[in-house]
């Protein structure tokens, strides 16, 4: 088994490399996964996503069966019978909430590919707020945390009607913040290791 630990980097999908900044310097983490996902093509397999967890595993006992088209669709779907899991958006979702934050991957060719979050990184914890995906920011981490303003600003600080959110987990809106910091098209420069702690009532 491979076990590779540093800081994600990652952007979207089609945002190449996708790096991971490592003790020894920079590696592309892209042809290593895309070489797994050949290698679990055709397999009956399983996968799992936590919150700061996910994990894609061979398993004959599984009812449904792994099928990869590269650039086209990445899916769990059942062998007889209707029924799938779209495994690119909960890949995906986990690599976006994992980003910035210290991480382990282990990869065992045709068996298992896992992220992990390092538990002992010291992160600063945001909480869902009422019905809604977006974090509030508590007073003053704005400055302390996200930077505002500054030449570090986290992009995923955003701003509305009722003060500073943080976009990390809100699905698409942080999808494509990613995807403008990648392209140069976002004033700010870093991906917060903000973790998601749960959901609070307004």
């Amino acid at each position: 088994m491979q076990k590779i630990k540093g800081k994600l980097q990652f952007m979207g999908w089609f945002n190449l490399p996708w790096k991971l900044v490592t003790d020894n310097g920079e590696i592309d983490l892209w042809p290593i996964v895309n070489k797994f996902l050949v290698s679990l093509n055709g397999k009956n397999a399983k996968h799992e996503q936590e919150r700061n967890c996910y994990t894609l595993t061979a398993d004959e006992t599984s009812e449904f069966r792994f099928k990869y088209i590269p650039g086209e669709y990445i899916l769990l779907e059942k062998a007889n019978g209707s029924g799938m899991f779209n495994v690119y958006a909960y890949l995906e979702d986990a690599l976006v909430r994992l980003s910035g934050r210290m991480v382990e991957i282990e990869i065992e060719d045709e068996k298992q590919l896992k992220f992990t979050a390092d538990k002992s990184e010291e992160v600063f914890g945001v909480y869902f707020i009422g019905d809604g995906n977006s974090c509030d920011v508590p007073k003053g981490a704005e400055q302390t945390i996200c930077k505002i303003s500054q030449e570090d600003c986290c992009v995923f600080l955003t701003v509305g009607a009722y003060g500073f959110s943080c976009g990390k987990f809100s699905g698409s809106a942080a999808r494509a913040l990613l995807d403008r910091l990648a392209k140069g098209n976002i004033r700010a420069s870093r991906i917060g290791n903000c973790v998601l702690l749960g959901r609070k009532e307004k």
